[in-house]
């Protein structure tokens, strides 16, 4: 119990002191991690190479898997060597998906005034909102990479303060638990009934 604790009240100190860097370096956090999923599409087309080069005799269609992991490679090779590059991609994929979307919010919306629903505009309206937020986004890379880099900052942050909320109430579940079993053994059973 005492190891778990210990490696929890470290996890915890870790994850707030990286938070509080990802806070006061958003940017250069978020390029981080665009390294890091460069990093993983790199294990990703790696694992489906060899998968279908292992597969090949067996499974009739690999050649599509075949060019998907060395697609794959190449893209993880080039985040790998260029973390701009990788954070301005990232940054340009979100943006369009949260403009398409958008638009399919937009769309739907006029669906739903057909079926009569009554707030069909605030579909219409949260539609029009995300296809100007992932058009600015687009627009203002920077800014968009710096909120990533805060969003990421407090998310791994709050992680890191459950952690230490967590270490002290096991503490103190742990110590109660100590108090009852002491009460319990310090009061006499009764075995005549």
């Amino acid at each position: 119990m005492k190891q778990s604790r210990f490696f929890l009240i470290l996890t915890a100190l870790l994850l707030v002191v990286l938070g509080a860097v990802c806070l006061v370096n958003p940017k250069e956090c978020f390029e981080t991690m665009a390294w890091l999923v460069g990093l993983l599409i790199l294990v990703a087309g790696a694992t489906s190479l060899l998968f279908s080069m292992k597969a090949r005799n067996v499974l009739p269609n690999t050649s599509t898997t075949i060019f998907l992991g060395i697609f794959q490679l190449f893209i993880g090779v080039m985040f790998l060597g260029n973390a701009l590059l990788a954070a301005e991609t990232l940054i340009v994929l979100f943006s369009v998906w949260v403009m398409f979307e958008g638009l399919s919010l937009s769309v739907l919306a006029f669906d739903y005034k057909k079926a009569g629903f009554p707030y069909w505009w605030t579909m219409l309206l949260l539609g029009v909102c995300s296809i100007v937020l992932g058009f600015l986004a687009m627009r203002k890379p920077d800014v968009t990479s710096a909120l990533f880099g805060v969003l990421l900052g407090l998310g791994i942050l709050a992680n890191g303060i459950i952690r230490l909320v967590a270490f002290f109430a096991l503490k103190r579940i742990d110590s109660r638990l100590r108090d009852l079993k002491e009460s319990a053994e310090a009061t006499p059973i009764d075995n005549q009934q």
